[in-house]
């Protein structure tokens, strides 16, 4: 089976500092660190990374990063566009967050 790696980075919205970006592949390791370079070797070796909004928020701040682990564009999956297909009673659903479940 192909390596995945399900992805969120949380943005200061102000400034664009990247406040955390957590991450799980499919053999179960996560991470939740600020460094870029750290994340860059946690994704090493995954042929697809995963994330909910991730062409329209995530990849303006990590894609130079998915860059340098060799992940290709092809190779990006957003599940904001799956999300209907899943969910078609609630198309436009939101994730919850810890904070609110």
């Amino acid at each position: 089976m192909k390596s995945i790696a399900f992805i969120d980075t949380e943005i200061e919205p102000k400034s664009g500092r990247i406040l955390d970006i957590g991450g799980v592949k499919d053999d179960g390791d996560t991470f939740h660190k600020t460094s870029v370079a750290e994340f860059i070797q946690f994704i090493n070796g995954a042929k697809f990374i995963c994330g909910h909004n991730i062409f329209n928020h995530d990849i303006k701040y990590i894609g130079k990063a998915l860059n340098d682990a060799g992940i290709k564009p092809d190779n990006i999956i957003d599940t904001l566009f799956l999300s209907p297909l899943l969910f078609p009673t609630r198309p436009y659903h939101s994730l919850l967050k810890d904070d609110r479940v």
